[in-house]
C-alpha cells in the first residue's frame, strides 16, 4: 500500500512510522534507489571510499514533509555509518550536558 501525505502524518502523530518504513512499496523503492547508485554510499562517495549502501535517506526529513516521501530526488543511498552521521545517532550523537574532557 502507497501511503498519502496525509496518512503519514497519522503515522508520525501516532509514532508508528515502522509500518511506513516496513510497507511494500517503500522497502521496493529503497531497493531501487540503492541499486541506481550501484549500491554505493552517496556520503562515502564523495571521501572516495567505497561502501556499501544499505539504507535510504531522505534529504528532506519525512516528518517535515511527508508529501516528499516517495519522491526519487529527495532519496539519497547510505551506509548505516553515514545515515548516523547524519542523524546524529549513536557514535555521533551530541553529548547532553556538561561533559569532563578529562575523563579520569
Amino acid at each position: 500500500m502507497k501511503y498519502t501525505a496525509e496518512q503519514i502524518k497519522g503515522l508520525i502523530e501516532s509514532n508508528a512510522l515502522e509500518k511506513f518504513y516496513g510497507s511494500w512499496d517503500w522497502r521496493l523503492l529503497s531497493i531501487k534507489k540503492i541499486r541506481s547508485g550501484h549500491n554505493e554510499c552517496t556520503m562515502c562517495k564523495k571521501e572516495h571510499k567505497l561502501t556499501q549502501a544499505t539504507v535510504v535517506h531522505h534529504i528532506v526529513p519525512l516528518k517535515a514533509a511527508p508529501e516528499l516521501a516517495y519522491d526519487w530526488n529527495n532519496l539519497m543511498p547510505l551506509c548505516h555509518d553515514c545515515h548516523e552521521r547524519v542523524h546524529k545517532r549513536g557514535a555521533y550523537a551530541e553529548p547532553k550536558g556538561y561533559q569532563n574532557p578529562e575523563r579520569w
